[in-house]
């Protein structure tokens, strides 16, 4: 009951220190993680501490069997010597020594078991820890993404950037018709003007040619009447013949 207090106060307190009060479930997610990541510590100490002491036991239950056959080794040196009490004495030695072994091999067994039982122990915890940390991961992402299309939202609701856009387009559209119009009137324009100077020039042109056929008939004239007689001498020439 403590434990769910103090775990919810420290969320609490991670989330003021975080970002906002919408981050309270993912603290306490977070608060949850630490507390795991903390018991697995406690437990690797232990489970390492266990370890220890089946390797201690290991260790003298190996000195006792090297003792057993070092005092085996020393009565049977003695034997060769004739020296049977001293084999007596280490024979005695050995048998202590046995008793010793014995309690040193239980000891053993019991540290293994014990140590053995905490690494699949350990284990378990580190693979499931591993999972929630995982998720936990993903969970962040997901909140992450949720706040950030949250934010994008609330700016678009604020700026109202599709209303923006639609005016943007209909301006566009605006201008880019009032650009057509005026290209089709410069378009209309030049034809015109163009037209207009065809005309100008033919009527430019027309007076040249007026102007020429009045000089040409004022030099006729100046050089007169006996050209114009001879005409009409020979005119009246080509009538008589007729009538003959």
């Amino acid at each position: 009951m403590f434990t769910r207090i103090g775990r919810f106060f420290r969320a609490v307190f991670n989330s003021i220190l975080g970002e906002a009060e919408n981050q309270v479930p993912l603290a306490m997610l977070e608060e949850s993680t630490r507390e795991m990541l903390d018991n697995l510590r406690s437990l690797r100490e232990a489970t390492a501490t266990t370890i220890a002491f089946e390797t201690k036991a290991k260790r003298e239950q190996d000195m006792h069997n090297g003792r057993i056959k070092n005092l085996e080794r020393q009565a049977e040196e003695a034997l060769k010597q004739g020296n049977e009490k001293l084999a007596r004495r280490a024979l005695q030695l050995q048998v202590e020594a046995r008793a010793t072994a014995e309690r040193a091999v239980a000891t053993y067994k019991a540290a293994k078991a014990r140590a053995d039982n905490s690494r699949a122990k350990l284990k378990v915890e580190e693979e499931r820890i591993q999972g929630k940390i995982r998720q936990l991961g993903e969970l962040k992402a997901i909140h992450a993404m949720n706040a950030a299309q949250q934010k994008m939202q609330s700016i678009t609701d604020e700026y109202n950037i599709d209303g923006a856009m639609n005016v943007f387009e209909k301006t566009a559209g605006s201008i880019q018709e009032q650009a057509d119009k005026l290209s089709a009137m410069d378009t209309i324009a030049v034809s015109e003007g163009e037209d207009l100077d065809r005309q100008l020039a033919a009527i430019s042109q027309k007076s040249e040619v007026d102007s020429a056929l009045d000089a040409l008939k004022a030099r006729l004239a100046e050089s007169g009447s006996p050209s114009s007689a001879a005409p009409a001498k020979q005119k009246e020439k080509i009538s008589s013949a007729f009538e003959e």
